[in-house]
């Protein structure tokens, strides 16, 4: 373990869909201990108050109920946790964290079935409120990514993104009405709570991976390297900027 702040778990392998944000947390300059989707988490990485837990698409049988109670006790003396959506986060494809100790602290609800919502024709993210976490980032010209989790709001989160599939017809473009949690925040005890029900790598990610015309190269260590956008990379550094702050 390389003892950073931040616990990140799942998305395959560094050498895989993980490269991305392992990629961009490197880049950013936050040192992180990994572990893989395919390695149950070890008990000692929950021996903190302070930092961030990343579960992304990460198989809930790696972290058993024992395990999660004791990430969230983590997060109610003062660290925080971000879940990103994929097949195994929030309810996921089989039946993941849509109970438990995560999901009674989770900022959205989960749904008791499947979850995955796949739009071939594109979702947007929209700014519902002003929050330092996205500050500054371009959403008057957002990105379009391919899917997500559908979860519900949590009473009492802040829902500062949501997504809105886009619907597309000849030479007419609009939305539809439903309007789906994308990023929320919440509490528990000291600690922050996040979810991000979209994925940060391919394909989920669709478009939003290359927002930014700028262009910059990541890469973890161990990792695969990644062409990225800036402002892909951005949204990254500013929210996990401010769920460690």
């Amino acid at each position: 373990m390389d003892n950073g702040k931040i616990v990140y778990m799942g998305d395959d392998s560094l050498q895989g869909a993980a490269s991305y944000l392992g990629g961009v947390l490197t880049h950013a300059g936050f040192a992180f201990d990994y572990v893989p989707s395919s390695r149950p988490a070890d008990p000692r990485l929950f021996d903190r108050s302070d930092g961030l837990f990343i579960v992304s698409d990460y198989p809930a049988k790696n972290l058993p109920p024992a395990l999660q109670s004791r990430l969230a006790a983590c997060v109610e003396k003062g660290a925080s946790l971000l879940m990103i959506g994929g097949w195994e986060s929030f309810h996921g494809l089989a039946g993941e964290y849509h109970r438990g100790p995560l999901a009674d602290i989770l900022p959205v609800t989960c749904k008791s079935s499947d979850d995955r919502v796949n739009w071939c024709q594109g979702v947007v993210p929209w700014l519902e409120m002003e929050h330092p976490s996205v500050a500054g980032l371009p959403w008057g010209e957002p990105p379009i990514f391919c899917g997500f989790n559908e979860t519900g709001p949590r009473e009492g989160a802040e829902l500062v993104l949501t997504a809105r599939p886009l619907v597309i017809r000849p030479l007419a473009m609009t939305y539809v009405e439903t309007k789906y949690p994308l990023l929320a925040f919440g509490r528990h005890g000291k600690g922050k709570t996040a979810a991000l029900t979209t994925d940060l790598a391919p394909h989920w990610v669709g478009g939003w991976v290359d927002w930014g015309v700028r262009r910059i190269r990541a890469q973890a260590k161990d990792g695969g390297e990644v062409e990225v956008g800036r402002h892909y990379a951005d949204f990254i550094t500013r929210l996990v900027g401010w769920l460690i702050g």
